[in-house]
């Protein structure tokens, strides 16, 4: 059984490599922003993030990981920024109101994070990327339908697509945005456009 001391040690390792892992993925974040993923190179990151390259190779791995480990941190957030909107849903909440607070808490996380929102749908991405990052996002965005409801029909199919559409567009202006009242123009108008769309 660990003593106190040693216990407090751990805790104290623990929390060391939380920082480090955030002060690289921070470098990083910044590294890419401001060079874009092809031309940055690990020793960017490490001049950034005052870590060594052993540290970040332990950590993450080579440049493609730091870049997923961002895509990761980025989906995350969204997640945390969802969850906490539907524990304040109510379980009495209609369909309509539940697929409301999911698109307005997505849109929201993008504003919040639109650092990393730019990084991530900057086109300047490794290999295979955008793939991912496409499929993980319709993923998402119909497993959020499924509340609306829509039939499988050609007519359904094409209706989510299009929601699909609009909400992937939605979030691209919003991580584009300098003016949060900006953002919430956007995200009122994406919700009327959405429930004309599914009346």
């Amino acid at each position: 059984m660990a003593t106190s001391a040693q216990a407090r040690a751990q805790a104290r390792r623990w929390a060391k490599t939380g920082a480090t892992q955030r002060r690289i993925l921070d470098a990083a974040t910044e590294v890419f922003a401001t060079r874009g993923f092809s031309a940055a190179t690990m020793a960017d990151v490490v001049a950034g993030s005052g870590a060594s390259i052993g540290s970040i190779y332990h950590h993450f791995g080579g440049k493609n990981e730091l870049f997923l480990a961002i895509f990761e941190q980025m989906a995350n957030a969204v997640d945390r920024r969802i969850e906490t909107a539907m524990e304040h849903a109510g379980e009495d909440a209609d369909p309509r109101r539940i697929f409301e607070l999911h698109v307005r808490a997505y849109l929201e996380a993008m504003w919040e994070n639109r650092r990393l929102a730019r990084v991530l749908t900057s086109g300047d991405t490794p290999a295979g990327f955008e793939v991912a990052r496409r499929d993980r996002m319709q993923a998402a965005f119909r497993s959020w339908m499924t509340v609306l409801e829509l039939d499988k029909s050609m007519r359904g199919q094409v209706l989510s697509g299009v929601l699909v559409a609009t909400m992937a567009e939605s979030s691209l202006m919003v991580a584009g945005c300098e003016n949060p009242d900006d953002v919430q123009a956007i995200t009122d108008a994406t919700i009327e456009l959405i429930d004309r769309l599914t009346a």
